[in-house]
């Protein structure tokens, strides 16, 4: 069912697969960019059925939007449109108008809603659109939706789910109106009628809100409801959770959160639109081809959305549909929602080439032998990458495991997907012919084994020993913890068991302590999360980690204590100068680390060069293999 053709309007979509509007910051000046056309092009080229491009906005509610009442966007959404028509996909425009949940600060105007009700995340307190400013905003959809026919789309979708002037008429934890806009479906119907009257016989869709996550917010039910009232004027829906401020953990969750899990939505507007003949998008966190074949053969949709699988994984489309293994997201969000959200371009961790389809791949030259030294994310980065462009590569590991850093970080409560980063990239090296040797370690380029005994480099094919052309370090960091302390390593490798009254100090603010602190108290000790930052576990806050996090230490006893630092045996407390005794029967720390020492030529990657995370590892350790 997932390869099966489906009608969405006037247009036959090749499958059920399809690639839903998100952020990329790719705009230049407000405009569509070269990377968006590139972007867009690897997952239709990828196999996708259905491309949905991120929100042409009428207001500018954040910098990098691409505001798509400027006639000048036309010839960017003609090369988006003709790049991804060039492979065989429909692609729609998203159209949105983000509302109160928007800044002035790049407009310098008041921002718009229904009713003066200020965003939790924004805090401006808006304008009450009269009637006149309605029209107006009508216009404007009207005004984007005819610069899209004009750029070659076959269709657009109204945004009327996270982000949206839409959403916020929909609501009534945002209208208060007592006129005809009440009841939001009039102002929708309003929009809706003005874009197709602009559409003619191309796609109109609209992304309805299921579940704002808030009491007395938009429900299922009410997506339903509103999906009848509009299914005249409409070809397709798709749904979504959650709020883009208040509640956007439920939009974009992390690594923990099971596949489908906001199936209840689009099943019940599925049920309600019986018979209509209009199909519907259901979304979830689907990163494998399982969960979103299964998702259509349950019934809880028509068409299925990937957004950061197909991040992860440009080809899952193909991939998914041929029964290969598909490169996966672990729901980090380290790369997409955290960079978007800090105004950086979109990445992805375990794919170093989203965010940057438009910079050429170098050509491989000849055909060189290749020493990769260290079998972290780096070093299986560099080696998969050099053996898929034809090279003969030895992967070298001192261990007798692959994965590094990032395998030991999966034994950690809710952080068993990051194992799925090391299993893929290993996959890669073994499909691409790499030979990797553990429990082996380098004593030079040439000789390998305890003794310096054995060769570094053997041809994989068995040609006999020889010596690398290249040579690839990836050794890693290693701790640098505070005298009497023990290392968080140590714990999630199982070198070190403390228990009894734990403290746990914080000294990085990502998710190694925070992941630590709460599998202590898992195994019964009491754990005390130490931080000199205002607040605990600050870095899970821009992957959306933060609150379930949060919510399962308290039921855990986890306390948390701020503002304080580990100085000279005892507790500093830095806003009042107050001393505290340490109070524990032992103190895990978690800190910068150190690169490892390693006397070794090559190009350094990952942490041995500077130790960073696994997302600047594997991009180093692709870009290193792609120089050879």
């Amino acid at each position: 069912m997932l390869g099966e053709p489906i009608r969405v309007g006037t247009r036959t979509v090749r499958n059920r697969i399809v690639f839903p509007a998100h952020l990329t910051n790719a705009a230049v000046q407000n405009r569509p960019s070269a990377q968006h056309a590139a972007y867009y092009a690897a997952r239709a080229a990828g196999g996708v059925g259905l491309i949905i491009v991120e929100e042409q906005a009428l207001d500018r509610p954040y910098e990098k939007a691409v505001l798509g009442t400027d006639p000048a966007v036309v010839p960017g959404y003609r090369a988006i449109t003709d790049a991804v028509h060039a492979h065989g996909a429909v692609v729609l425009a998203q159209v949105g108008h983000n509302g109160a949940q928007s800044s002035s600060l790049y407009s310098r105007e008041p921002v718009e809603a229904p009713s003066p009700v200020p965003d939790p995340m924004f805090r401006e307190v808006p304008v009450a659109l009269d009637a006149a400013g309605i029209a107006e905003v009508v216009r404007g959809f009207a005004t984007v939706a005819r610069h899209c026919v004009a750029g070659g789309f076959d269709g657009v979708e109204i945004q009327g789910s996270q982000a949206s002037l839409v959403r916020q008429f929909l609501s009534p934890l945002t209208n208060h109106r007592t006129d005809r806009y009440a009841d939001g479906v009039v102002f929708l119907r309003e929009v809706l009628t003005a874009v197709r009257a602009e559409l003619g016989d191309r796609v109109l869709g609209v992304r309805l809100q299921g579940d704002e996550g808030l009491d007395g917010g938009l429900t299922a039910a009410d997506a339903a409801r509103v999906a009848v009232r509009i299914a005249d004027l409409v070809d397709v829906v798709n749904t979504a959770v959650g709020v883009a401020t208040a509640t956007l953990p439920l939009i974009e969750p992390p690594m923990g959160v099971p596949a489908g899990y906001a199936e209840p939505v689009p099943d019940a507007v599925r049920a309600a639109l019986a018979g209509t003949g209009v199909p519907v998008i259901g979304v979830g966190r689907y990163t494998t081809s399982e969960q979103a074949r299964r998702a259509l053969e349950t019934g809880a949709c028509d068409l299925v959305g990937v957004v950061r699988g197909q991040i992860a994984d440009p080809a899952f489309a193909a991939k998914a549909l041929a029964g290969e293994r598909v490169r996966r997201c672990i729901g980090c969000n380290q790369e997409c929602i955290a960079a978007v959200g800090l105004n950086r371009w979109l990445g992805c961790l375990v794919n170093p080439d989203a965010g940057r389809e438009s910079v050429a791949v170098p050509v491989a030259r000849s055909r060189r032998r290749v020493l990769v030294v260290g079998g972290g994310p780096a070093g299986l980065a560099a080696a998969a990458e050099a053996a898929e462009r034809g090279h003969d590569v030895h992967l070298v590991e001192r261990s007798d495991r692959l994965g590094g850093q990032l395998a030991l970080a999966a034994a950690a409560p809710e952080r068993r997907e990051l194992a799925h980063a090391v299993a893929d990239l290993a996959h890669r090296c073994r499909d691409a012919g790499v030979w990797i040797s553990l429990r082996t370690e380098v004593r030079d380029a040439h000789q390998a084994g305890p003794g310096g005994s054995e060769p570094a480099w053997r041809h994989p094919r068995g040609e006999g020993p020889d010596h690398p052309d290249v040579v690839i370090v990836a050794t890693g960091a290693r701790p640098d913890p505070p005298s009497g302390t023990i290392d968080v390593t140590d714990v999630l490798a199982g070198t070190a068991s403390p228990s009894g009254r734990v403290l746990v100090v914080d000294d990085l603010g990502g998710p190694a302590a925070p992941s630590v602190a709460e599998l202590l108290a898992q195994r019964g000790s009491h754990v005390r999360l130490v931080t000199s930052g205002m607040v605990a576990a600050e870095g899970l806050g821009p992957v959306l980690e933060r609150e379930r996090w949060r919510r399962r230490v308290a039921a855990l006893g986890v306390e948390l204590l701020t503002d304080r630092v580990l100085l000279d045996g005892a507790l500093l407390h830095h806003p009042s100068g107050r001393w505290e005794p340490l109070d524990a029967d032992a103190v895990v720390h978690a800190g910068p680390r150190m690169p490892a020492e390693i006397d070794l030529a090559g190009t350094r990657v990952g942490d041995v060069l500077a130790p960073r995370d696994a997302a600047a590892a594997i991009r180093e350790g692709t870009d290193a293999a792609r120089a050879v």
